[in-house]
């Protein structure tokens, strides 16, 4: 890859990359990031090791059924993520979603890795009705979350954890229980009371993806764990 291609693929100029391989200039740390992320290698990886092309495309030269015969014709064993633009609903643009749930340009897009075929938002918590005594979610926590067309409010699994939106507001609840008119809705927290929700008031509902989080105690995932085995169990008793 020359100075012009390699230029091209990160909207900079020819001369810019010039400089950077003479010392004359270094990039923006956002565009390191960006390059870092491009190639599947950490940022550490970029600025202190010298990389070779094997590096940056985890080649496997071994694999002989990557060779195929041809000296020419490896192909990368790892590829880079592919990352995928997901709008982020945060606490400060509440009003603005809103009052136009499509209008999402104006919201902050967070670059993921995640499949390009579902339709991704994150939401961000506002307040501690998911954190237990140590472990779940709290305020400031992102939820990542997606539909698409198999997910539908009728299919959902009692047990499980879903996103829910309504006129006003948004809810991280685990679906206690499902019936024709109403749907009841249980916190994490013993601070917080159980809700029972008329269908007709949910707009939208969401699959969860994963959350970004600030709690790392460490029985965190422990309690994951239990709380799936709850699940698992909740499903055989029906």
């Amino acid at each position: 890859m020359n100075q012009s291609d390699f230029a091209d693929l990160f909207d900079l100029k020819r001369a810019s990359i010039g400089a950077y391989e003479e010392g004359r200039a270094e990039p923006k740390l956002a565009t390191i990031m960006e390059i870092a992320n491009y190639f599947g290698i950490s940022v550490d990886e970029l600025l202190k090791k010298n990389l070779s092309v094997n590096d940056l495309y985890h080649f496997d030269i071994f694999r002989q059924d990557l060779i195929k015969g041809a000296k020419h014709n490896l192909r990368p064993s790892k590829l880079p993520p592919i990352l995928a633009s997901v709008p982020l609903i945060s606490q400060a643009f509440k009003a603005e979603y809103f009052a136009d749930r499509k209008a999402l340009s104006q919201m902050v897009q967070l670059s993921l890795p995640l499949e390009k075929e579902k339709n991704y938002r994150a939401f961000e918590l506002a307040d501690n009705s998911m954190l237990g005594q140590g472990w779940g979610f709290a305020t400031g926590d992102i939820v990542i979350a997606y539909q698409n067309s198999n997910l539908n409010l009728a299919k959902a699994e009692e047990g499980k954890l879903y996103l829910f939106e309504t006129a006003e507001d948004w809810r991280l609840r685990t679906l206690t229980s499902l019936s024709k008119e109403h749907a009841v809705l249980s916190p994490w927290s013993d601070n917080f009371y159980e809700e029972k929700l008329l269908l007709s008031k949910i707009i939208a509902f969401w699959q969860v993806e994963s959350v970004i989080t600030k709690n790392i105690s460490s029985s965190g995932l422990l309690q994951a764990q239990i709380d799936q085995l709850r699940s698992e169990l909740f499903k055989l008793s029906k």
